[in-house]
């Protein structure tokens, strides 16, 4: 999905990282690699001219000025979601039109990587942020093409991908490899219009300890069940 420019100063600097978190059941231990995959969020972020802020660290985000946007997008995941990935670290972005909340997660094939909420207007032609649902059609449909594997010119390596019923306007989940080379990336993405807004949950191996092996099948579920809370949070602002 499409980003805007920076609006607001750099971010804090990060606290210390907390002690590991452990997955009840599996001896895995994620915090070994929390720092790593954590410093690797931080840098895309920032390359994209994103504000990128941890929670909890006494300084927050500025949070966008439309108010079709949720006020927090962290809120979108419940505690016990949060739970069964073992998602920790969460960090909130702010950019022109939209907002994102990232936690580094273990997810039930064993992958660390992380889990995104992301809400975003769509842009106009000078790639201004604007209120209007015929271009979040048009951005839906743009990405939905992709996602479904049915764009002319594919640059994701589409596994499986479905339309979802009952979930905001229109949605979709999909499963994917993108990127070539040494680090394909496994990815699956929830896509939800609701109006003007167009709402992405997916969950994605990390920057650079990527294999493009992972397997997000286990985790469909509750990556829709992170996308209709989403869409609660903005029914209720309406």
């Amino acid at each position: 999905m499409q980003q805007g420019p920076a609006q607001y100063p750099a971010a804090p600097t990060p606290p210390p990282v907390p002690p590991p978190v452990r997955r009840g059941g599996t001896g895995r231990t994620v915090g070994i690699t929390v720092a790593a995959t954590l410093a690797a969020y931080v840098a895309v972020a920032g390359a994209a001219g994103t504000v990128f802020a941890l929670t909890g660290s006494g300084t927050a985000a500025p949070e966008p000025v439309f108010d079709e946007l949720p006020g927090d997008p962290c809120a979108a995941a419940t505690g016990s979601e949060l739970g069964a990935l073992s998602a920790a670290l969460p960090g909130q972005g702010y950019y022109d039109g939209g907002m994102r909340c990232n936690w580094v997660a273990e997810f039930s094939d064993g992958t660390v990587g992380r889990l995104t909420v992301s809400f975003q207007l769509p842009h106009d032609d000078d790639y201004e942020a604007v209120v209007d649902e015929e271009e979040a059609e048009r951005e839906y449909d743009e990405e939905a093409e992709d996602l479904l594997g049915e764009a002319e010119y594919q640059w994701r390596d589409v596994i499986e991908s479905d339309e979802l019923d009952g979930l905001g306007d229109e949605a979709l989940v999909s499963h994917y490899v993108v990127g070539s080379g040494e680090e394909p990336r496994s990815q699956a993405d929830v896509l939800v219009r609701v109006g003007t807004v167009l709402i992405e949950v997916s969950a994605g191996e990390a920057y650079g300890s990527a294999t493009g092996e992972a397997d997000f099948v286990d985790d469909e579920e509750l990556l829709i069940a992170v996308a209709e809370r989403a869409v609660t949070m903005l029914e209720e602002r309406e």
